[in-house]
C-alpha cells in the first residue's frame, strides 16, 4: 500500500531559529519550504500547489497580513495560518479581517500545531475538490456591474471561474439603447464574461414579477454558486427593484453579495472587502468601453473610481478594494472556490437586510469561492 502524500507547507518567518524548530515539528507529515520575507513567499506561492501557508505578522518589508490578503486574492483555496509572538486581540481581529483561516500565538506546543496543520490542510483539500465556480453578476443598467464589482469579476476569471453578467435594461434614460448594447458587449468581451442583456426597459424594471422571472430564468440555466447584485440601500429605484428581484429569484444560490453603486446611500454597510489591486487598471479599461457614458457620467471618472476603491481599503492591507454587503453566505453541498475567505473582512455585529436575511457587519473574497 502506498503511503499518503506528504503535505506541502510554505513557512514565512524571519526568525531563523523559530523557523527551524517549527519546520522540524512539521517534517513528520509535510515537506516544508521556509522563506524569511513575504516578498519571497509570494514568488514561491506561485511555484507549486501548497496545502498550507503559515506566516508571522511582523516581517521585514511586506507584513504577514498583507501577504495573506494577496494570497487570498490569487489562490483563495489555500488555507493560511498566522503565528505571532504578540498576544493581542487587535492582531487576531486583523488576521480574520484579511482572510486568514486561523491565528495562533507563539509559543505553540507541538500537539496543537500538528492538529491545526491537519485541520487546515483538510480545509484546503475540500476547497480544491471543486476547482470551478459559477458566478453571476446582475445589474439594472449597462455599466452598473463593471463599476460595482468589475475588479472582483476579473479576479474570478483569473481563477478560471465561469463568469456571466446579466444586464436588465438598455439604459434608455440618458442615452441611446443601441449604443449601450454595443458598449456592454464590448465590456463583456474585454472582461471575458458571458453577457445576458434582456432589455426589460427602464420603465418596467419596477414590475417585480417580470424582472424576477427574467433573473430566475438565467439563474436556472447557470445554477451559479455566487450572485452579485445591487444593494437595497440605493437612491435609484431600478437598483432597489433589481436587488429585490435578484434575491427572490435566487433562493438556492448559496452566496449572494451586494455591490456599491454611485447612488448607494450612507446605509450601505459592507462586510466583505475584496482586494483588487492587480485588477484595478483593467477594470478602468473595461469601464472606458462605455464611451457614450464616460463623456457625461461623473461617476465613471477614473480618479473617482480609484478614490472610492482606495477609501474602502482602510479595512484591508491593500491599496484598492471592492466592498460588498452580504445577503447570504452558506456553504454549497459542493462548494465553490472561495468560501468564508472571498476575502475578506468580517466582524462581530449583525443586522437584518430588507428581506429579513441576517448579514455580518464588518465581517469576511476574493477574493473571489470553495470550502
Amino acid at each position: 500500500m502506498s503511503s499518503p502524500r506528504r503535505l506541502r507547507i510554505l513557512l514565512v518567518e524571519d526568525d531563523a531559529i523559530f523557523a527551524a524548530v517549527t519546520a522540524e515539528v512539521m517534517r513528520e507529515r509535510a515537506l516544508v519550504r521556509w522563506t524569511p520575507t513575504a516578498e519571497a513567499a509570494l514568488a514561491a506561492a506561485g511555484e507549486k500547489e501548497w496545502d498550507l501557508i503559515i506566516t508571522d505578522i511582523e516581517l521585514p518589508g511586506m507584513s504577514g497580513l498583507e501577504l495573506v490578503m494577496k494570497i487570498k486574492a490569487s489562490q483563495p483555496h489555500v488555507a493560511t495560518l498566522i503565528l505571532t509572538g504578540h498576544r493581542s486581540f487587535d492582531n487576531a481581529v486583523e488576521a480574520i479581517r484579511v482572510g486568514a483561516d486561523d491565528f495562533l500565538t507563539k509559543p505553540v506546543d507541538r500537539a496543537t500545531l500538528i492538529e491545526k496543520i491537519d485541520e487546515l490542510a483538510a480545509l484546503s483539500a475540500r476547497r480544491r475538490a471543486s476547482s470551478s465556480a459559477t458566478i453571476l453578476a446582475v445589474g439594472a443598467h449597462p455599466d452598473d456591474i463593471e463599476v460595482g464589482c468589475g475588479g472582483t469579476l476579473l479576479s474570478h476569471i483569473a481563477q478560471n471561474h465561469s463568469v456571466s453578467a446579466l444586464v436588465i435594461t438598455g439604459g434608455e434614460v440618458g442615452g441611446v439603447p443601441a449604443d449601450h448594447a454595443r458598449e456592454a458587449a464590448r465590456a463583456a468581451e474585454l472582461m471575458g464574461v458571458r453577457l445576458f442583456h434582456i432589455n426589460v426597459g427602464d420603465a418596467n424594471v419596477g414590475e417585480l414579477d417580470a424582472t424576477t422571472n427574467e433573473i430566475r430564468r438565467v439563474v436556472e440555466e447557470l445554477t451559479p454558486d455566487t450572485l452579485y447584485t445591487h444593494s437595497i440601500h440605493d437612491f435609484n429605484q431600478d437598483h432597489r427593484s433589481v436587488h429585490e428581484a435578484s434575491v427572490a429569484a435566487a433562493p438556492s444560490v448559496p452566496r449572494v453579495f451586494c455591490y456599491q453603486s454611485a447612488s448607494s446611500t450612507v446605509e450601505f454597510q459592507p462586510s466583505r472587502f475584496v482586494a483588487v489591486d492587480e485588477y484595478m487598471d483593467r477594470k478602468l479599461a473595461v469601464v472606458r468601453a462605455y464611451t457614450s457614458n464616460v463623456r457625461q457620467r461623473r461617476y465613471l471618472d477614473a480618479d473617482l473610481l480609484r478614490a472610492t476603491s482606495r477609501y474602502w481599503s482602510r479595512y484591508g492591507q491593500t491599496r484598492f478594494v471592492e466592498p460588498f454587503e452580504v445577503v447570504r453566505e452558506t456553504p454549497a453541498i459542493v462548494s465553490p472556490e472561495w468560501s468564508d475567505d472571498e476575502a475578506e473582512i468580517t466582524g462581530p455585529t449583525s443586522s437584518p437586510t430588507s428581506n429579513g436575511v441576517a448579514w455580518d457587519q464588518r465581517a469576511p473574497i476574493e477574493s473571489p469561492v470553495n470550502d
